[in-house]
């Protein structure tokens, strides 16, 4: 759990928090409050919501702490559209994301760019890269197929 969970931890703290010691020591203090807390975690439904709720506030403590101002406690309020801590992985699922089309074969990842980030057609596409529509299509599939296993 701690090995999963950490790194993430870490991130959605760090983009509120400047001092790395600081944000390691929230961290850990985040799971160590976990571990003591461990014989009521059989009653937490999602342990990802509990887990960002506990980070979200410890952010909020230590901005208040520190007098730092930033746009916490509006712009993260938990929606009511979706659970709590998918706001709290979806940076996490982003960079995996990006990380996975910057790893794409050369080709594959411009056609990929050009139809999911610029809006061409594969028509389009084709006729700039002077590829056929069919080869556009296959290398949209294979992209697709790689960033399906991002998220599984």
């Amino acid at each position: 759990m701690f090995a999963h969970y950490y790194p993430k931890v870490k991130v959605f703290l760090g983009e509120f928090i400047d001092n790395e010691d600081d944000v390691k020591d929230l961290s850990q203090n985040i799971f160590v409050k976990v571990w003591l807390m461990r014989g009521t975690l059989s009653e937490v439904r999602s342990f990802g919501a509990y887990l960002y709720r506990m980070t979200r506030n410890a952010a909020i403590d230590y901005c208040k702490r520190h007098k730092v101002k930033i746009p916490l406690a509006d712009e993260y309020e938990e929606p009511s559209s979706y659970p709590l801590d998918e706001e709290f992985f979806a940076r996490e699922l982003s960079c995996r994301y990006a990380g996975r089309v910057d790893r794409m074969p050369g080709k594959r990842r411009e056609v990929f760019l050009m139809s999911r980030v610029e809006g061409r057609s594969n028509a389009e596409i084709a006729e700039a890269l002077g590829i056929t529509k069919k080869t556009v299509e296959n290398h949209i599939n294979a992209a697709l197929k790689e960033l399906r296993k991002v998220s599984s």
